[in-house]
């Protein structure tokens, strides 16, 4: 039986009290065009989705920017069929592009009816809860549901707590609906350990942040390439959209004229867009070809287009610096730790909206760098250029993307034995 304090209690009677007025609130909103009909009906613990899976693992943040922090766990499962992902914020989406998968909800408002409606209806089998915003009502459904709760990046912050410590157990019972705590630093841990009932579910692994796993690439392969070219400078301009193209050809025309032999790898997701590619590179007077793995460049080629993404990890191992395109024009940029996780120093366009938190990480560290044309693309070519200090770059930007591997690393052991625990009680009744 799940624990109720005083403040609890106090939550729920406020809750049943409020409910009308809350809902009324919503209500006016929805008839003034204010919020849409399924946010309205999402705000209540409504909705005409459903998972036909065995397996439904509920991920929720705070916002929009911090469930991007899921895509390690995401992709660790992607091969399970029987399994699906509910990811909810505090939030809506709106129109905003969200391109992660799943089924994706706002949070209901935390009343019993809501919460009540939301948990039969989803019916999760486990929760990675990364807010810190108290949700009383809905943890304790949850609890009282038998749903094990990991919260992530934990720690007692004063100004979302205060409104509740008049209630001296209120945050201990609140936090005794989770099974497992993670606190995101020393000093979190230190706040959280003087709640003795917390002691024992608590772990300090650090701050759960989105990171990568390395492309796949052919090591023989790569090694064959760098050995015919002879080492030559090279850099990588990936995920590049037709947009792009003039701009990515003027820059290295202008930087070759100081660089002999620089060549560069321009890959395209697109083959018919990169087959397009090469005949407006070549119009500008550069010397193009389409990568064949029979036909290896020779060093008057100085662009190399790719296409697909079959060597796409090859082409970032090889390069000391790489663009990032989607970036010069409104495509909205291309994941950026691809790059980091492979060594290679990060150069981008102010167009990075689909990966936004990532790429102002990797700026605040040091690991990226950016530019707003090809003027200022090929002044920054040119001094990332130096081997020391794409060495620094890359170091800044592959620790920022392998951040969080232990704590991402500890979710994922603990999902898998929920789910584990779960089919040998399958199994056994």
């Amino acid at each position: 039986m799940q624990r109720l304090s005083f403040g609890i209690i106090v939550n729920y009677l406020v809750a049943y009290l409020l409910q009308p007025y809350e809902k009324s609130k919503i209500a006016k909103a929805y008839e003034q065009s204010k919020i849409s009909k399924d946010l309205f009906e999402q705000l209540q613990g409504i909705t005409n989705q459903r998972t036909e899976k065995k397996i439904l693992i509920w991920l929720h943040a705070e916002s929009l920017t911090q469930a991007d922090n899921f895509n390690e766990i995401i992709s660790h499962f992607e091969d399970k069929k029987d399994l699906e992902f509910l990811l909810t914020t505090e939030e809506s989406y709106g129109d905003q592009e969200f391109h992660m998968p799943g089924i994706h909800q706002c949070l209901p408002l935390d009343h019993p009816t809501f919460v009540r409606q939301f948990i039969d209806h989803w019916k999760p089998n486990s929760l990675v809860w990364l807010s810190d915003r108290i949700r009383p009502i809905l943890l304790h459904r949850v609890a009282k549901s038998n749903i094990p709760a990991i919260y992530a990046n934990a720690s007692l912050v004063p100004v979302r707590a205060k409104a509740f410590l008049i209630f001296r157990t209120f945050i201990k019972v609140y936090l005794s609906y989770f099974d497992r705590i993670l606190a995101k630093s020393d000093e979190s841990a230190k706040d959280l350990r003087r709640i003795k009932e917390v002691r024992t579910k608590l772990e300090v692994l650090g701050t759960m942040q989105t990171g990568a796993r390395a492309l796949p690439y052919d090591e023989m392969l790569r090694s064959k390439f760098s050995t015919i070219q002879d080492n030559r400078f090279l850099w990588l301009a990936a995920h590049v959209v037709p947009g792009e193209i003039a701009a990515l050809g003027k820059t290295q025309r202008r930087v070759s004229r100081n660089l002999q032999g620089l060549l560069l790898i321009l890959h395209m997701d697109d083959l018919d867009e990169a087959k397009t590619a090469q005949v407006k590179l070549s119009a500008l007077s550069l010397k193009v070809q389409l990568y064949n793995q029979d036909i290896i460049p020779d060093i008057n080629t100085e662009i190399l287009i790719v296409s697909g993404s079959e060597n796409l990890g090859m082409w970032y191992r090889l390069a000391a610096v790489c663009f990032l395109g989607g970036s010069l024009v409104q495509s909205g940029g291309a994941d950026p730790f691809e790059a980091a996780a492979l060594g290679s120093a990060i150069l981008h366009g102010p167009y990075t909206q689909n990966y936004q938190n990532d790429f102002d990480r990797l700026l605040d560290a040091g690991g990226a760098r950016l530019v707003y044309n090809s003027e200022m693309l090929s002044n920054a070519l040119v001094d990332t250029m130096s081997p020391d200090r794409a060495a620094t770059m890359a170091h800044a930007a592959w620790e920022v993307c392998s951040a969080g591997a232990e704590v991402n690393d500890r979710i994922i052991e603990l999902l898998d034995g929920y789910l584990e625990k779960e089919e040998n009680l399958e199994s056994s009744t």
